[in-house]
């Protein structure tokens, strides 16, 4: 039971979902859900895209969301598939690279030590050059 509600669509997830979709209704799109049935079209997205294996997160995705329903919004002429939500979904900012590590001189010269030993102890290296 508690894996079942862990893998249920996050609150936000489905907020941003229902907004989205409920700009592109007003747009009156050839082959748009009825109003009638946009509970069941809103939660047909929600299972679709929650199902991907993109490890939704709101910090993360929420602008990509609203990005790439104002995409679609300026680009189509019919109902779209939840699929051409994904295609026109700006790319996760990159996150900053950590500094390389500084390491004084001595550090340097026991990690090298380190590494011959272990590529003479595998083999990696074939003949040895202390031959």
């Amino acid at each position: 039971m508690n894996e079942q509600r862990a893998n249920q669509p996050a609150q936000w997830f489905r907020d941003e979902i229902a907004q989205g979709l409920a700009r592109l209704v007003v747009l009156r799109l050839q082959n748009a859900p009825w109003e009638d049935d946009i509970a069941y079209t809103q939660q047909a997205w929600v299972d679709t895209l929650w199902a991907r294996p993109v490890g939704w997160d709101a910090e993360l995705d929420t602008a990509r969301l609203r990005t790439a329903f104002q995409r679609l919004a300026g680009s189509i002429n019919r109902w779209p598939a939840p699929r051409a939500l994904l295609e026109v979904m700006p790319e996760r900012p990159r996150q900053p690279r950590l500094a390389r590590p500084k390491l004084s001189a001595a550090e340097a010269a026991e990690n090298r030590a380190k590494l011959r030993q272990m590529i003479q102890e595998t083999g990696i290296g074939g003949a040895s050059r202390e031959q």
